[in-house]
């Protein structure tokens, strides 16, 4: 579900675009899509706006499948200050879960498995602000 290394603590990202690309990367370094699904991704942002931005300070970015996911997996990345995406209630953004899914139906588990993880408001709290990554491992990766 997720990597230790698809984990980034204090990115400097100052743009919605610098963020989402980062969490692309995060994914793409472990293997988990091409750099063509990270461009899908800012591409995505770009053509349909912030829907992605799931919850108050929170963004799931993502792309299709078939536009370079090789396996489901999450990046979880937390900006060294918050971004301004768009999103008239959500913003600005401090966390992206970046998604990587190769069908449908594994997008809809990783969602439900996140959407499970953020109902309980601990876990939300540790999600927004813990800075340690082993934590967030953790959170993340036990929930399932």
């Amino acid at each position: 579900m997720i990597v230790r290394q698809a984990i980034l603590i204090d990115n400097p990202a100052s743009t919605a675009a610098d963020a989402i690309q980062a969490a692309g990367q995060a994914l793409c370094l472990s293997g988990a899509c091409s750099q063509e699904y990270v461009e899908a991704m800012v591409a995505s942002y770009q053509e349909f706006g912030p829907y992605f931005v799931i919850a108050p300070g929170l963004a799931m970015p993502h792309a299709r499948p078939e536009q370079g996911a090789i396996k489901a997996q999450l990046s979880l990345v937390r900006l060294r200050e918050p971004v301004a995406f768009g999103h008239t209630e959500n913003d600005p953004v401090q966390v992206l879960l970046g998604l990587s899914a190769t069908s449908s139906e594994r997008h809809i588990q990783l969602i439900q498995h996140i959407v499970t993880l953020l109902s309980d408001e601990n876990n939300l709290h540790t999600l927004m602000n813990t800075r340690d990554p082993e934590q967030l491992y953790q959170l993340i990766a036990g929930a399932g």
